[in-house]
């Protein structure tokens, strides 16, 4: 039940056995071979800017106390792997080992890059007579990196930071390339790189998009199949056995709607309770991040050629006690949109990457039909702001640094929420818009500063040929904005865990022939953007499912 970076790794995998019939549902459009849109295809995430591949009017509220706020989850087969950007991070041995402290066996480092390695077709990295994963990944050569990039390097490197040649094999601080999903032609969806044309032609699986799953079915507590809904038609599909693979927003959702939850919430809404799982919803976490947008000169941009979101990356230590190595990232944008203005401005993101804080998604409704309640509740956990203050102002001092200041014409601290749609308009409009965007950036820089400031008026100047601002602390907390990262909601653990849903099988608890196998099950979030640790995760579970070991599945990779 769901087509994302999970679902579409669990039905090329279970597929591959002819004694299995599988049937993948996607609430989404497909993404056939051949028939990919190009705006998921490109390299740059300009699929990011399409609606129609999100779910519609998704909110979630970041902070306690705070009003809701859009949210975006993709809608479309490969989900978020077809519409994220791109960063292709594992995350730390630390994080694994966390997750093995909290009762999800088989997780140690060992393990999970027996995983990655199923995953990653590096194409960076010599393969030494190793079969490629399934999916490539590339870097941006550094000979291409903006003169930003170039100079924010050697300014972390005074302050200590070396240079990583391998992110993804180095647990210690470091500037990085940033690892991308993609080769030179396209993004590495799940979709792309799982559901290709020979997994699609097997007989025993089945493919329905544009079907919404509604609830789980029951005999007794056991789950024989599921209901849905596919162009207003309501149907079932019977099942030996249901794996829920609809993200850390939806797998919760559909598992309170069909009784599995907080029995006391549930029955306040009317649904009967089937079994009483604290857990369901709860232990929500996600990375927080916020944006500095530079304005750059001609000499120092991204070539305009180059399709590329993140160029480079800093990991670093918060050093604040009981606070895990790692945990504070930066990262470096080297183009806001896929139109001619998008190198003329850059942004450097500063991000929290082992939070603390967690929140909750329950029911607004009984009713499939109504988007349930996200809340995030980012800094609740005392120990989290004063990190991603740290990490801001890591980010601030280094922007500050004559040699990359000197790089660009003004940075700005942008309000909470900005992405890359506040850059980018539809249709004629944005065709007119980008047209004045690029005559604008490449005006005087009083012309210039006016015009950012009138498009962005909640935007802080934090540096410009006329000086720098300080920014206060509250400035900095007030900018932050959740990342597409949302995890934990359906957490692997003890049974005797109050916040356990599901076993180290990925299977439910107190129920039979149901598991969930996506982002949901992560009991503590990873340091680094979900999308590679999910796909492993997957493989993972597509090992344990078949009673294979972790290095399963590689011959057909």
């Amino acid at each position: 039940m769901g087509g994302g970076s999970a679902g579409a790794v669990m039905a090329a995998r279970l597929s591959a056995d002819p004694e299995h019939s599988v049937v993948l549902v996607e609430a989404g459009d497909d993404t056939p071979p051949g028939a990919t849109p190009a705006d998921i295809d490109d390299t740059f995430p300009s699929s990011t800017l399409n609606p129609h591949y999100f779910w519609p009017g998704l909110e979630a509220t970041v902070v306690s106390g705070e009003a809701p706020r859009p949210y975006p989850q993709a809608r479309v087969m490969g989900g978020g792997s077809s519409i994220m950007g791109m960063f292709a991070l594992r995350g730390l041995p630390s994080d694994y080992a966390r997750w093995t402290a909290a009762g999800a066996r088989g997780f140690g480092w060992d393990d999970v890059a027996a995983c990655f390695e199923k995953v990653e077709d590096d194409r960076d990295r010599p393969r030494n007579g190793a079969r490629p994963g399934a999916c490539p990944i590339s870097r941006t050569p550094r000979q291409q990196w903006p003169a930003f990039v170039q100079r924010m390097e050697q300014a972390a490197a005074g302050l200590g930071f070396p240079f990583a040649d391998n992110i993804n094999a180095t647990p210690q601080d470091g500037f990085f390339a940033m690892p991308a999903s993609c080769d030179d032609a396209a993004r590495s969806s799940s979709a792309r790189c799982y559901l290709t044309r020979e997994v699609r032609a097997r007989e025993n699986l089945t493919i329905l998009t544009n079907t919404c799953v509604t609830s789980l079915r029951f005999d007794g507590r056991r789950v024989d199949g599921v209901n849905a809904i596919r162009a207003g038609e309501a149907f079932t599909l019977d099942a030996h056995e249901v794996i829920l693979s609809a993200g850390a927003i939806h797998s919760p959702a559909i598992l309170m709607r069909s009784g599995i939850g907080p029995a006391d919430d549930l029955a306040r809404l009317g649904i009967q309770p089937v079994v009483d799982r604290r857990g369901v919803g709860r232990n929500l976490q996600n990375h927080a991040y916020q944006f500095f947008a530079l304005t750059l000169p001609r000499a120092t941009r991204l070539a305009a050629r180059v399709r590329r979101f993140a160029v480079a990356g800093l990991r670093a230590s918060s050093g604040l006690p009981d606070c895990p190595a790692g945990d504070l990232m930066l990262f470096m944008l080297g183009r806001v949109s896929p139109r001619a203005f998008g190198t003329d401005v850059a942004m450097v993101g500063s991000a929290l990457y082992a939070p603390f804080s967690t929140g909750a998604v329950t029911l607004a409704s009984a009713s499939p039909h109504v988007n349930p309640r996200v809340d995030f509740r980012m800094l609740d956990d005392p120990r989290d702001a004063p990190r991603v203050l740290k990490a801001a102002r890591l980010a601030e001092r280094l922007l500050r640094e004559p040699a990359v200041a000197a790089s660009y014409g003004e940075a700005f601290l942008l309000p909470a929420g900005m992405a890359l749609n506040q850059f980018n308009r539809g249709g004629v409009t944005g065709v007119l818009i980008a047209a004045g965007a690029k005559a604008v950036l490449n005006s005087p820089g009083v012309v210039r500063r006016r015009a950012f400031s009138l498009a962005f008026p909640e935007a802080q100047l934090l540096a410009g040929p006329h000086g720098d601002a300080q920014l206060s602390d509250a400035q900095l907390l007030s900018s932050i904005a959740p990342m597409g990262h949302p995890v934990g909601t359906c957490a692997m653990g003890r049974e005797v865990d109050p916040l356990a849903v599901v076993d180290d099988g990925y299977r439910v608890y107190d129920i039979d022939g149901l598991r969930v196998v996506d982002a949901s099950v992560m009991p503590v979030i990873p340091s680094a953007n979900t999308h590679l640790p999910t796909l492993m995760l997957a493989e993972h579970a597509a090992a344990r499912i078949a009673g294979m070991p972790a290095t399963a599945f590689v011959e057909s990779a």
